[in-house]
């Protein structure tokens, strides 16, 4: 499964997850960042409980298998198999990039791994050459571990746990192939079908939209099954989970066309022609920050600050954060210049900068606002809510 990436704050071990839960980098494999979300951990558990029960039931009359041969198997069996998701991922990864598209990282988590792009891809080939490539790993791996599991046979008490691993292994990629080929977005399948939508339409929004109507439908079908496996077949675990699945797919597809829309929107908005005065909230950098805090903070309720030269140059930026962290016994004596963030560290916009781009560099920077500055003059600041805005007016107008 493949998403345009929903940036966090770069750097460090731990970041953002799928669900906005934490999730660890653990390597980096062809320049793309492989990170693992905290869900991943309860769904290895069951995956590794649900084979170990499947290895034990060993056939009638055979040799009862033993417990750390069925636990030992189990546990690399679901290794194995998240190493495959990994590789479905990585097919997405390496075609895209071998296609001009940037891949930021590939995420295990929960209902398997998500490769998150820089961008959507600029042509409609392009999109169906990366969406088909993870099924197909999926599903060449399916039959190689098929192969192996048939070459191998069904031997003694430790081979027969190989062998029973490797069949799951099997079964399970030509499963992961199938489910991905569904023609519903945010799905594989949904993916190649929007690539041809979008081919033959010439519209990438329009397409988008088929695609997640079609992912939509699909997704009420899983909630809906999962609803009568509970009711009526006693299946709780595995109503739940096809509930689950459900509503996941259900809300990547209504996201996906709503950010379509976003970056349409925004795309056609400039910087400067939508930034924010910053009368007021500029400072030399001289004051002490008892000062600021109770004459701009707590008077006027400002909450970013900017620190420019006599010429308006951008020297610096100092938050809410940056104040509270000083200490108020000392804040008599500290400078702002003492505790802001220096111009080197910050994100800035052009005028010329698109307002998609703006949004973007704020949810990577974690940020609510960034300065528009031209030849290092602060000409004024882009904030989350004034771009929120103008969406929803464009929106309630009709004229997005």
């Amino acid at each position: 499964m493949t998403s345009p990436a929903r940036p966090g704050p770069a750097g460090g071990e731990s970041r953002s997850g799928v669900f906005g839960g934490a999730s660890w980098r653990v390597g980096r494999i062809a320049g793309i960042e492989v990170a693992i979300d905290a869900t991943w951990v309860l769904i290895f558990l069951l995956f590794t409980l649900s084979i170990a029960m499947q290895i034990q039931q060993a056939p009638h009359g055979a040799p009862a298998r033993h417990p750390a041969a069925t636990w030992s198997t189990a546990v690399a069996t679901s290794l194995v198999f998240f190493a495959s998701i990994l590789l479905h991922e990585l097919g997405h990864s390496l075609v895209a990039q071998r296609l001009g598209v940037r891949v930021r990282s590939i995420t295990l988590f929960v209902f398997g791994g998500l490769a998150q792009l820089e961008s959507d891809p600029r042509r409609p080939r392009d999109e169906v050459l990366i969406a088909v490539a993870g099924p197909l790993v999926s599903a060449g791996l399916g039959g190689v571990f098929l192969l192996l599991a048939g070459v191998l046979g069904d031997g003694g008490a430790l081979r027969g746990p190989i062998v029973d691993g490797l069949a799951w292994l099997g079964r399970i990629n030509l499963t992961v192939a199938l489910f991905n080929a569904v023609p519903g977005f945010p799905l594989d399948g949904g993916r190649v079908l929007r690539g041809v939508m979008w081919a033959r339409t010439g519209s990438f929004e329009r397409a988008t939209a088929a695609a997640a109507a079609s992912g939509s439908v699909f997704a009420y079908g899983l909630i809906s099954l999962g609803v009568l496996a509970i009711l009526f077949a006693g299946q709780l675990l595995g109503g739940l989970w096809l509930v689950f699945i459900g509503w996941f797919l259900l809300s990547a597809a209504r996201a996906s066309l709503g950010q379509v829309v976003l970056e349409r929107i925004l795309g056609g908005v400039r910087a400067a022609d939508a930034m924010e005065s910053v009368r007021g909230t500029t400072l030399s950098g001289a004051e002490s920050v008892a000062d600021v805090v109770a004459e701009l903070v707590l008077r006027h309720g400002i909450r970013t600050l900017y620190v420019v030269d006599r010429a308006g140059r951008l020297r610096g930026l100092v938050t809410l954060r940056e104040l509270a962290q000083v200490a108020p016994a000392e804040r008599g004596e500290r400078r702002v210049e003492e505790i802001m963030r220096p111009r080197e560290s910050l994100e800035v916009l052009a005028p010329e900068d698109s307002g998609w781009h703006a949004m973007r560099r704020m949810a990577e920077r974690n940020v609510n606002q960034l300065p528009v500055v031209l030849d290092e003059v602060l000409l004024g600041s882009l904030t989350r809510e004034r771009l929120l805005a103008l969406v929803q007016a464009q929106l309630a107008l009709g004229s997005g």
